[in-house]
């Protein structure tokens, strides 16, 4: 019998510690590791919120390597899955659900067949160096056995945190994501086109930093003049020196009637014109990639061309945050 009334005890104990330690421990568990990496929010957002290399550098993949992972990217990220299955690590998924680009990702996780998820979320800084990375876990345990749960596993998954994002800060600084891709070539005819222009000089990065305040006296002198917008804004690039990296250009907006000269600001009409096309989605840091294609793509093909070509800024970053938004149509002239 005193065994018994001893067992009861212990019993009374244990539930005891059971039901009353939970009380007293948070009913939120966050995880959250820190790094700054030398690429831009940008880059990170972008790799992080498609869930690119991940299988890479999953810190849990490291206990089961050959456990099966499916990775599904969405276009504009919301949506974007990875999926995992193995006999160590179990199966799970999560699913971005909201983002601010270059900036935060939220996404559900699910582990098994629990149905109530938890959050995953990366914050993003820019800084003089890269990007600050703060990665965060944030999981509700259910009283008293989940809070117990979570209390025990904090401290593996702290280190599994810290481990993936240092794994992480390796693979995306020796190879950084390129944010751009390209549509197929075309040819076709390039209609005639009413322009106001202002002539610009200079390597590329130069010229770029011209660019804004001769937007402005161009929309300026379009409003003067009382002209009508018929088209994008472009640069028509009349030659470019491969050695020195100069070029002369005109920046242009597209007019419903032709305008008249004011300073520096001329009136050009372009004639209907056959021209090879690229559509450039992304980061214009790249444009020269594309231009290589469609380089390359001319001389296999034999293409006879001018020595021009158009840049016509379809959608910019006045429409999105996004870069992937961003669409260039590239077009060398045809002779």
């Amino acid at each position: 019998m005193k065994i018994l009334k001893w067992l009861l005890i212990v019993l009374l104990i244990l539930a005891g510690l059971v039901l009353i330690v939970p009380a007293f421990l948070p009913a939120t568990t966050i995880i959250s590791a820190e790094a700054d990496i030398a690429v831009g929010p940008d880059e990170v957002f972008h790799s992080a919120a498609l869930y690119l290399n991940r299988d890479q550098w999953d810190p849990w993949l490291q206990m089961e390597p050959e456990a099966k992972v499916t990775i599904e990217p969405k276009e504009g990220y919301i949506g974007s899955t990875y999926s995992w299955e193995g006999d160590k690590i179990g199966y799970g998924m999560m699913k971005v659900e909201k983002v601010v680009f270059g900036k935060e990702i939220q996404s559900t996780i699910w582990f098994g067949e629990d149905p109530d998820s938890s959050l995953v979320e990366w914050h993003l800084e820019k800084t003089d160096e890269g990007t600050h990375v703060t990665w965060n876990f944030v999981a509700d345990g259910k009283y008293p056995f989940g809070r117990l749960m979570m209390m025990m596993m904090s401290g593996g998954m702290q280190n599994s945190f810290e481990s993936g994002l240092a794994s992480m800060k390796e693979i995306i600084e020796a190879d950084p994501p390129k944010l751009y891709k390209t549509g197929e070539i075309q040819v076709g005819m390039m209609k005639k086109m009413h322009t106001l222009v202002i002539p610009m000089e200079g390597t590329m990065e130069e010229m770029s930093q011209q660019m804004g305040n001769m937007f402005k006296m161009l929309f300026g002198e379009v409003a003067k003049q009382g002209l009508q917008m018929a088209g994008t804004a472009f640069s028509y690039y009349i030659d470019f020196d491969e050695e020195t990296g100069y070029a002369h250009a005109l920046l242009g907006l597209q007019i419903a009637e032709p305008g008249k000269a004011s300073g520096d600001i001329k009136s050009k009409t372009f004639k209907e014109q056959e021209v090879v096309m690229l559509p450039h989605y992304g980061k214009y840091d790249y444009l020269k990639d594309s231009y290589e294609t469609l380089t390359k793509y001319t001389e296999e093909n034999g293409m006879k061309l001018t020595g021009g070509a158009f840049e016509l800024y379809k959608t910019t970053m006045m429409e999105s945050d996004n870069p992937m938004d961003w669409l260039t149509v590239i077009a060398f002239p045809l002779k």
